[in-house]
């Protein structure tokens, strides 16, 4: 007798999980992940070196890249609010060292460029640098962006002719 009432229970208990796996009460994100690009552009007069990082989980960490050649790396930092004022004095470009996404490039006057990166998990921040190489104090922008569960976001990064840097983040349900 007990070992019937044991197996009326078992069903019973596959009955019920299996029942919640059929219509799930929440909306299933879109397939594939979230979508996220970034653009560029330069109408500054000078040459620029720009840095977009795309990471999931924090940054792990952060290599900069200085003027002279140098490198420092910040192994604690998961945000870049976590690293010291001066890190960015000479620097350049910098480089997570967690698991990302990265793309770096220099521009000219009039020159930009649109970059989209692969789908990634929702949530996850771009992080950019906008930086004028032949001056001493050369990064002229650290900025970071995230749409949450936003199915895709664009940020834009646009150095105007007085050299002033403009940050912009968009977010939008459908990818």
């Amino acid at each position: 007798m007990q070992r019937r009432q044991y197996l009326a229970g078992l069903g019973l208990s596959l009955a019920v999980s299996a029942a919640g796996c059929t219509a799930p009460a929440d909306p299933t994100p879109t397939p594939g992940g979230q979508r996220l690009s970034v653009s560029f552009s330069n109408d500054s007069g000078r040459t620029l070196v720009f840095t977009a990082a795309v990471v999931e989980a924090g940054l792990g960490g952060v290599r900069i890249s200085y003027r002279d050649g140098s490198e420092r790396t910040f192994a604690d930092a998961e945000t870049i609010d976590q690293l010291p004022a001066d890190a960015w004095d000479g620097a350049i470009t910098f480089e997570p060292v967690g698991e990302h996404q990265r793309r770096q490039f220099r521009s000219t006057e009039g020159s930009g460029i649109g970059i989209e990166f692969e789908p990634v998990a929702f949530g996850s921040t771009v992080v950019t640098t906008v930086a004028i190489p032949a001056t001493e104090q050369s990064i002229r922008s650290v900025g970071a962006g995230t749409c949450g569960e936003a199915a895709a976001g664009e940020l834009s990064v646009r150095v105007d002719g007085e050299g002033r840097v403009h940050l912009q983040t968009t977010c939008r349900s459908e990818a």
